[in-house]
């Protein structure tokens, strides 16, 4: 016989003999049940009083029992360094090829239109075939300064010295010649039509330019 059976059995065999003790009480001594539950320690009463049994709770367990849990914090200081670097500014005079010629006195084929030659010693600089669209010569001196084939088409010679200038086969439309000196200067193959400025008195004075038969041009 297993052990469940053993203690339902021994438990049937109590019940039944509690059942009998207390019928016998009831006839035998004329007791009612309360009595009898009040004999063997037994009261009906809803205020009874239960047993001090310590009840033991998560509560408790945590008061008596303290984990102390140190947290340390660690702070990393990060420190950015910024460094600023200054590009030095370096500033480049670049002086063209084209106006360092003024100073050699040698300008073939040099392009300087637009230039201001205003008022400038330029006596026997050469600027053969030199692009001088636009150029400014007011007032320069130009004494035997040589254009031979030069573009100098609306250049102003207004009041320069051009003494002696060769101006031979040179494009001077709407060149503009007022007031400038015009002595011994050469006008080979040059349209006296196209040009600006120009008086009888300045033309007389040229040694030789271009005419219906070209007979004072080499």
């Amino acid at each position: 016989m297993s052990g469940k059976r053993v203690v339902l059995v021994i438990a049937v065999v109590l019940v039944v003999a509690i059942a009998s003790a207390m019928s016998w009480l009831v006839v035998k001594e004329d007791m009612s049940m309360t009595e009898i539950f009040s004999k063997i320690g037994i009261t009906k009463n809803s205020d009874a009083t239960v047993a001090n049994v310590p009840i033991i709770t998560d509560s408790t367990i945590s008061a008596e029992t303290t984990i102390s849990t140190e947290s340390t914090s660690t702070t990393t200081t990060t420190t950015t360094t910024t460094t600023s670097t200054t590009v030095p500014t370096v500033t480049t005079v670049t002086t063209l090829p084209e106006t360092l010629c003024i100073r050699l006195g040698q300008c073939q084929f040099a392009n300087l239109a637009d230039v201001d030659f205003s008022s400038l010693q330029l006596s026997s600089n050469n600027f053969s075939v030199a692009s001088l669209v636009y150029a400014n010569f007011t007032k320069a001196n130009l004494e035997k300064a040589i254009f031979t084939r030069a573009d100098l088409r609306r250049a102003i010679f207004v009041g320069a010295n051009l003494t002696g200038v060769d101006f031979t086969k040179a494009t001077m439309t709407d060149a503009n010649l007022e007031g400038a000196t015009l002595t011994n200067a050469i006008f080979c193959d040059v349209d006296f039509k196209t040009l600006l400025g120009t008086t009888e008195s300045q033309l007389a004075k040229i040694k030789k330019f271009k005419s219906k038969d070209n007979i004072y041009c080499p």
